[in-house]
């Protein structure tokens, strides 16, 4: 990769918003973007959490999921007429 470098320099920019209330704006753009997988029409979702911006491409989340119990769980699955019938 190139142009890539770990760290980038920005700042926040200044734009009119709704009825031209100044909002903060940022801007990344560069071909650095499309080395590190964000091509053009690519979706993202943005994590906000303390003072920080984490970018993913949305089709790189994953769910992650834990054993939270030792013990197997165990469904029973009835007709909807023969649950009805006991349950009203």
């Amino acid at each position: 990769m190139r142009g890539f470098k770990k760290y980038r320099d920005m700042k926040v920019y200044e734009q009119s918003g709704y009825k031209y209330k100044p909002t903060p704006m940022i801007i990344l753009k560069g071909a650095w973007l499309r080395e590190l997988g964000f091509e053009e029409g690519v979706p993202i979702t943005v994590e906000c959490e303390g003072g920080r911006l984490t970018i993913t491409r949305a089709d790189e989340i994953r769910c992650e999921f834990r054993d939270i119990s030792a013990e197997p769980v165990m469904c029973v699955a009835e007709p909807v007429a023969e649950f009805r019938k006991g349950g009203k």
